[in-house]
This record gives structure tokens, C-alpha cells and sequence, in this order.
């Protein structure tokens, strides 16, 4: 009988190690709430940066477009010949870097959230919790002063509901 039981409570120990990586609930409730804000800050200013970005490629291409030439005079004020317009290469290039940045952090998100999903359903699964605590027994050596003894607790909580 003492051998089934403790071939069971291995069993039941290593799995439970195994499935959850050796990590406690408030440490894996921790990183599902950092993923949780990583992701809900991802989520919020991906679209702030596109837009911006998207605005300063518009305004560049807008520039571009609409660029005139404006006419040259030399020293005593005639007229020498009209100089090239002015190129808005660099803010299509901000505004263009700027839009991709916002969709690739919006689209970021959606990994943080799902490793916040996947990280609190791992901290609700059935675990073993294991500890050791000193009590005292009272009819140990006749007294309840200096007879604390140690003693090994195993615990498996399993959730009940969400």
C-alpha cells in the first residue's frame, strides 16, 4: 500500500511540474497581466503612429505634386532662369517608415494578447503545491514549548469555474 502511494503521489508531482513549468499562479498571473498591458498599449498607439505616418506621406506626396519652380535672379536682379523645385523625399520616407511601424505594432499585439490568454488559462489548470511548515504536537515529549516538529504538505487545487 505504501508503494502504490507513493508511486501515485510521484505521478501526480511530476505532472503537475511539468505543467506549469515549474512556475506558481501569482507568477503566471503576473506575466498575463504584462502581456495584457503590453498588448492593450501595442493596440493604442499603432494606430496613432499609422495615421501620423500616413499623414506626413500625403503631405510629401501632396508637396511633390503641387512643388513649383521659382524663378532665379543673379546679383544686379535680372533674370537667370527658374531653379528646380524642392523634393519631399524625405518626408515620404519618415511618413512611409511611419505607417509600416504603426501596422506592425497594432499587428503585435495580437501575439501579446494571446500570450496573456495562454498564460492565465496555464495558472488556472490543477496544481500540486507543496510545502513545509513547523507545527506543534502536543503529546511529543511532554510539552508544547520546544517540540516543533516539521512537517511536509502536499496540496492539489483544482479550480473550480472561469
Amino acid at each position: 500500500m505504501k508503494t502504490l502511494f507513493s508511486i501515485v503521489a510521484l505521478l501526480i508531482f511530476t505532472g503537475s511540474v511539468f505543467a506549469q513549468n515549474g512556475e506558481d499562479y501569482d507568477e503566471l498571473m503576473r506575466k498575463s497581466r504584462r502581456a495584457r498591458t503590453t498588448s492593450t498599449i501595442f493596440v493604442a498607439t499603432g494606430p496613432v503612429i499609422a495615421a501620423g505616418g500616413i499623414g506626413t506621406l500625403i503631405y510629401g506626396l501632396l508637396q511633390n505634386e503641387l512643388a513649383e519652380s521659382e524663378p532665379l535672379f543673379d546679383a544686379n536682379g535680372n533674370y537667370v532662369g527658374d531653379a528646380a523645385p524642392r523634393k519631399y523625399t524625405t518626408e515620404i520616407v519618415v511618413g512611409a517608415a511611419g505607417a509600416l511601424t504603426g501596422i506592425a505594432l497594432a499587428l503585435t499585439s495580437i501575439h501579446f494578447s494571446n500570450k496573456a490568454s495562454d498564460l492565465k488559462r496555464e495558472a488556472r489548470r490543477i496544481k500540486l503545491k507543496t510545502s513545509t511548515e513547523r507545527i506543534s504536537i502536543p503529546g511529543l515529549q511532554n510539552g508544547l514549548a520546544n517540540n516543533r516538529a516539521r512537517q511536509f504538505k502536499v496540496s492539489l487545487i483544482v479550480p473550480l469555474g472561469r
